[in-house]
Formats: C-alpha cells, sequence, structure tokens
C-alpha cells in the first residue's frame, strides 16, 4: 500500500496526509504499523525513544490520534478497518503508560465510527477525538443494528471487562445490559 517503507512516524501520517483518495484505508494501514512496533517495542513509530514491547504510551496515543484526523480531514467518520485496527492495538497493548490517553481515544472513535455509520450526526474527528472534549459532550446512545451490533459485542467481548474503553462504549451504546452502569467521567478517572 505504501509506496516506500516508512522511515518514521513522520512518514505514516504524512503518507495518510498525502492521500487523495483511499485515505481510510492507508490510515488503517499506519496503525497496523503502529500496532506491530508496540508488539516488538522498536520499528519505525518508535523510533529515537525508549519503548518496551507491548506497551502503549502517550506518544503511540497520540500518533493514533493523528493518523485518524489527518485521514478524516474530509469530514468522514472513523471507519470499520481504522476502529478493528485499534482494537488490535488494544489487545497487544498489555501494558499502558498513557494516563488513559488510548483508551480515550479508543471509545471516542469506535462511537465515532458506529455512529457515523448509522447515519447519526458526529462532530469532525478533530472535534471529536480531541482529548480535552468529553465523550459525554457529543457522543449519544443509538440504536444498532444485527452486523454492527454483533462486530462491537464480539469486539467487546475479547476487551478485559476492567477496560475503561469498553466500559465507556458500553455506557454510551449500553452493549451490555448487565454491566455496572458509572458516568462517563467517572470511568475515565479510573483509568488515571
Amino acid at each position: 500500500m505504501f509506496s516506500r517503507a516508512p522511515r518514521g512516524a513522520e512518514d505514516l501520517v504524512a503518507d495518510v496526509a498525502q492521500s487523495t483518495s483511499g485515505a481510510a484505508a492507508r490510515s488503517a494501514a499506519a496503525l497496523a504499523q503502529v500496532c506491530c512496533d508496540i508488539i516488538a517495542g522498536e520499528g519505525p513509530t518508535v523510533a529515537g525513544r525508549a519503548h518496551f514491547s507491548r506497551t502503549i504510551d502517550a506518544d503511540d496515543a497520540t500518533l493514533c490520534a493523528r493518523i485518524l484526523c489527518v485521514a478524516g480531514r474530509a469530514g468522514v467518520s472513523v471507519s470499520r478497518a481504522e476502529a478493528d485496527a485499534l482494537f488490535a492495538i488494544d489487545a497487544v497493548g498489555s501494558e499502558r503508560c498513557d494516563d488513559g490517553r488510548f483508551d480515550d481515544l479508543l471509545a471516542k472513535a469506535v462511537l465515532h465510527h458506529v455512529m457515523g455509520a448509522a447515519g447519526a450526526s458526529i462532530p469532525r474527528r478533530e472535534q471529536a477525538l480531541a482529548r480535552e472534549n468529553p465523550l459525554g459532550a457529543w457522543g449519544s446512545a443509538i440504536v444498532l443494528a444485527a452486523e454492527p451490533r454483533s462486530w462491537l459485542v464480539a469486539h467487546l467481548d475479547w476487551m478485559k471487562q476492567s477496560s475503561p474503553a469498553a466500559r465507556a462504549i458500553d455506557a454510551v451504546l449500553h452493549i451490555n445490559p448487565a454491566g455496572p452502569r458509572l458516568p462517563l467521567g467517572v470511568l475515565f478517572n479510573m483509568a488515571a
């Protein structure tokens, strides 16, 4: 998909930014590269900094947000492929030293995807994914069709029950009616 092997994180962002078509596919591929580098603890996206294998740090979360925002510059919602890539990063990142940034991004990106796919009104990615913009300010419960609901349930089933992202998604969409109901602010304060 890439015309040349990326030399670093900035190359991944630039490749997505230069795309005139297929930005979501390039974004998903760039997020897959971030995932591979998190697994190994080395690679283009972590070059020049200390990074432990299977650890998501603040720089990883920031890079993922940059990739998603650049890919959404045309105003499209987060794609299923991008959401899948974020779920993959969550699955491999067994350690976190990001002050809850990735969980915040994951919850917002997944809700941006499912709400956009359902035709609900959503803000642009830059606004929706911004750390300082709470999910409760724009995320709303929607009725999911059977296929997107089963896709989301399958991903949530693989996540740890204590996952702040999974709990935030469930708090908005009520996927798990038996689960605990805590305000979104409480859920993200627990992650910090």
